[in-house]
């Protein structure tokens, strides 16, 4: 694998996101990933669990707010996203790997000690609270 390329298998990269927006009644972003898995965020700080390069790719994902106006709070936080990018995330902090080193295991064409790169888990939401439909029964 050469360096700056993205992990894909025979199905193709799952994890990469496919949408995101704003969910104004619940005041929660929604991930939408490729394979269909949702992940929310109700702080702008859980993003800071993240990678640079996820969340390079959060912002060139389509982005949907139904607010209008655009002043709201999805739409000032994606701007902040994109300022953030633009000055490669002087202010936001971002998830750093743990880099683990296996000395009993040797790559056979470097002859060098393999390291193992461990990212943190991102923190979101753990329980989403989920409003009940209720059917008009007069």
């Amino acid at each position: 694998m050469e360096l700056g390329s993205s992990y894909c298998d025979e199905v193709g990269n799952k994890s990469e996101v496919a949408c995101w927006r704003f969910e104004h009644d619940k005041q929660m972003w929604v991930i939408t990933r490729n394979s269909g898995h949702r992940e929310y965020y109700a702080k702008e700080s859980q993003f800071e669990s993240w990678t640079k390069i996820d969340l390079k790719s959060l912002l060139r994902a389509p982005f949907y707010d139904p607010d209008l106006n655009q002043r709201g709070k999805g739409w000032a936080f994606h701007s902040r996203l994109k300022r953030e990018v633009r000055a490669n995330f002087a202010i936001m902090k971002t998830a750093e790997p743990n880099v683990r080193r296996n000395p009993g295991v040797r790559d056979p064409f470097t002859k060098r000690t393999v390291k193992s790169v461990i990212w943190p888990p991102t923190d979101k939401e753990k329980i989403i609270l989920i409003a009940k439909k209720f059917k008009k029964e007069y």
